[in-house]
């Protein structure tokens, strides 16, 4: 006779991420079902696939149960996917429920009034974000800041908050708030990658593509006659719907961008190894001058030397490490200027190449932020995990 499978121990949940998603999948719930913890995962799955009635197998990459959920405009997002997730979340039995997107914080009462255990993971700044959408008019602005502080309201009645930064942390009860910082995990493949200047000239960006994560700068840099010869930029990742990409599409028809769509995390990651410039555009937005970029610290894993906005927080969180070269926001040519100088000097780019890889390994991996969580479930459960194999 079969044994029956243990119960779900840990839930998290997401009615906006994508399964894939590194800090909700590969990080968190992917280190709890490392740990011994029977996880299950409700997230968004890839558009146009449908949704998954139960959860079967694990993901054989994580062991994390997943069960995803239809992708759908934001409105029917907020009005019906979180609704379903968070049902799902009670069929799932856990008793923990770790959820991950503000639209889900109404279900923070509602949980814990059926006696579950709820951490809130505050992975954005959310009155900061406001503060930086310069498009919303005068009543929108003071409208969405409302919200943005209720959001906060109601996710402080959670059992614990995770933060990813110390300024969203500060937003929280000291006593029921922790540190997990959104750093990349070292991968065995990358032991022993190749020398950053036997690489393509390529410099690479990873991630999201809006103005205000400098998609101009982007195709500034690509399109300039300054550029050295045979360099060009490759990206992955999606664009923002709002915005105009004629003069994106324009280039990557030109070949002057290699534009590699929606990229699983890894494959991501993979592609990080093969260029030689890792680029950080972002504008010093009030949330992203507050922000621990993740992909920061992918290109450093990976070997790249850095041209980043010059941003406070991100030199200080770099101090000590020669690694990267700062210029101002919005500036393609000061980027194309950082460009030539690694191209004319080898040693610089591998200097800093080193230095940054070095930084990574030292103090910003996911392995000691992975042990601060793993403290809060052991002590939110009481007990320590079983090795899923005796489960079963």
């Amino acid at each position: 006779m079969p044994l029956r499978p243990r119960p779900f121990e840990i839930v998290h949940v997401s009615s906006a991420h994508p399964w894939t998603d590194n800090r909700v999948h590969l990080r968190a719930a992917g280190s709890a079902a490392k740990a011994g913890y029977r996880t299950a995962l409700i997230a968004v799955a890839a558009a146009g696939v449908g949704a998954d009635r139960d959860w079967d197998q694990p993901d054989p990459e994580t062991g994390v149960y997943v069960r995803r959920l239809p992708a759908r405009r934001r409105g029917r997002r907020v009005l019906v996917s979180s609704v379903q997730a968070v049902h799902a979340a009670l069929s799932s039995r856990a008793p923990i429920v770790h959820l991950h997107d503000p639209e889900l914080v109404w279900a923070v009462p509602v949980l814990r009034g059926l006696h579950r255990t709820v951490v809130y993971d505050a992975h954005e700044d959310l009155p900061a974000q406001v503060r930086g959408k310069e498009y919303l008019g005068p009543v929108a602005r003071r409208v969405s800041t409302v919200a943005a502080h209720a959001v906060l309201v109601v996710a402080r009645r959670a059992r614990t908050v995770v933060a990813a930064t110390p300024t969203i942390a500060r937003r929280f009860p000291v006593d029921r708030t922790v540190l997990v910082r959104n750093v990349p995990q070292l991968r065995a493949e990358d032991t022993a990658v190749q020398s950053v200047i036997d690489r393509d000239k390529t410099v690479v960006y990873i991630g999201s593509m809006s103005r205000d994560r400098g998609l101009d700068v982007l195709t500034g840099v690509a399109s300039s006659r300054k550029l050295p010869d045979g360099w060009r930029v490759r990206t992955a990742g999606p664009i923002d719907g709002a915005v105009d990409r004629r003069a994106f599409d324009d280039l990557v028809r030109a070949r002057r961008i290699d534009h590699r769509g929606v990229l699983l995390p890894n494959a991501a990651r993979d592609l990080l190894v093969s260029a030689r410039i890792g680029l950080l555009p972002l504008f010093p937005t009030p949330a992203y001058a507050a922000s621990i970029p993740t992909k920061l610290f992918e290109y450093l894993e990976a070997g790249l030397a850095v041209v980043a906005t010059d941003v406070p927080l991100w030199r200080e969180l770099l101090a000590g490490a020669d690694c990267a070269t700062w210029v101002p926001p919005g500036d393609p040519e000061a980027v194309v200027a950082a460009i030539r100088r690694y191209d004319e000097d080898p040693e610089l780019l591998l200097r800093h190449a080193t230095s940054g890889r070095a930084l990574v390994r030292e103090r910003f991996r996911w392995d000691r932020e992975e042990q601060v969580l793993l403290d809060l479930y052991r002590s939110l459960s009481g007990v320590a995990p079983m090795p899923e194999a005796t489960g079963r």
